[in-house]
């Protein structure tokens, strides 16, 4: 039989044996280490925490947005100062390539004179008849102490004969040395045609007739007879 002592001790050496046959703790890790076939392994937290390095060369590069939505865009040039004034200038001699024509009807048809001739234009007033002229020559008139010739423009083209109306005006035109007022049965606008837009005169005209046009022009779909200002004021020329 063992005595209390004994018992005491031999307690002691079971606790002993029991803490001593504890697994083994991992360093740091507060856990208990894991084993296989009875052997301890022990886990390194920093090392599972922390993402292994990517081989050489298998690293994927980061792409901006905007760079990979530009980069299909390299064949698009941008103008430069140059060609935006080249551009520009050949947009204005396109504008200065246009002739300003003023346009009028006698009857239904519609004429026009070059701008750069009109002097002025002005109602019809008061004419006075001069001898042996040609019938389409109405009379002269006083323009601010000048003495101007009027035409019937309507006669001069073999349209008839004018009938002032209040509608009606006389053209002022300078030609050279020059000067004679044309009666019109009224005034439309100023349209400006480029000198593509300018035809020649009709092949149906022969004579005098053809003479007295410079060419047929076209703006917005209309069609208009651009007169010879030297010719239609050339009384000689009948």
């Amino acid at each position: 039989m063992m005595d209390l002592a004994d018992i005491r001790k031999k307690a002691k050496a079971d606790q002993k044996g029991a803490t001593e046959a504890e697994p083994s703790v991992g360093r740091g890790s507060g856990r208990p280490a894991a084993s296989i076939q009875g052997e301890p392994l022990e886990f390194d937290l920093e090392a599972m925490e922390t993402p292994a390095p990517e081989p050489a060369g298998t690293a994927t590069a980061t792409v901006d947005p905007l760079e990979a939505l530009f980069s299909g865009c390299g064949s698009l040039e941008l103008a430069t100062e140059e060609q935006y004034l080249k551009g520009l200038s050949q947009s204005e001699n396109q504008q200065e390539q246009k002739r300003q024509w003023l346009t009028f009807e006698l009857g239904k048809e519609v004429y026009a004179l070059d701008i750069v001739a009109i002097h002025e234009i002005i109602k019809p007033r008061e004419i006075t008849d001069i001898p042996r002229v040609p019938e389409f020559i109405l009379g002269i008139i006083s323009l601010r102490g000048i003495i101007v010739p009027v035409y019937d423009l309507k006669r001069r083209l073999k349209l008839g004969t004018a009938e002032i109306t209040p509608a009606s005006r006389i053209i002022v035109c300078q030609n050279d040395d020059r000067t004679a007022g044309l009666l019109v049965d009224c005034i439309n606008q100023v349209v400006g045609i480029a000198e593509d837009g300018i035809e020649p005169p009709p092949s149906v005209l022969t004579g005098h007739e053809r003479e007295l046009i410079a060419g047929v022009g076209r703006q917005d779909g209309r069609m208009m007879i651009l007169l010879n200002l030297q010719n239609v004021l050339d009384p000689e020329l009948i």
